[in-house]
């Protein structure tokens, strides 16, 4: 099972240094060309660089006016108009949150309140009919 894993490495490696070998055997460019094919690519360049400048104007006369409209008055009032109703909604957010805190302690307490009056009538009905009981008791007994 092991081998089966090492050959796709091997075949890997292999093709990887075949790659860099063909690589490096490529004839270089020969140093003497013909003057009407350096011409011709000059002249290319030289299209292809004012193109390249005609693009970037138009870039950056785009990049200008979405600066200016950034920087307008619209844009300040409608993000002023909604940075109010942001924290108008935060205000009432908190509200809420203060209300329903304030309504859980409010139920807590009544809660407390009943459990303490069931342990009260609880303890004092137990101690009624507990005396009542032994009276009863201790009669008998004498």
């Amino acid at each position: 099972m092991f081998r089966h894993a090492v050959y796709p490495a091997l075949l890997l490696s292999a093709t990887l240094l075949a790659g860099t070998a063909m690589a490096q055997e490529t004839p270089a460019a020969p140093a003497a060309q013909p003057a009407a094919a350096s011409d011709a690519a000059t002249a290319t360049q030289q299209h292809d660089l004012g193109t390249l400048q005609a693009e970037l104007a138009k870039v950056e006369a785009e990049r200008q006016r979405l600066a200016d409209q950034l920087a307008g008055s619209g844009q300040s009032e409608e993000l002023q108009a909604l940075q109010d109703e942001n924290q108008q909604l935060r205000n009432a957010n908190q509200a809420e949150r203060l209300s329903a805190q304030s309504k859980l302690v409010q139920q807590r307490q009544q809660w407390f309140l009943v459990g303490g009056l069931t342990v009260a009538v609880s303890l004092l009905l137990g101690f009624m009919l507990a005396k009542g009981g032994r009276r009863k008791r201790n009669e008998w007994l004498n």
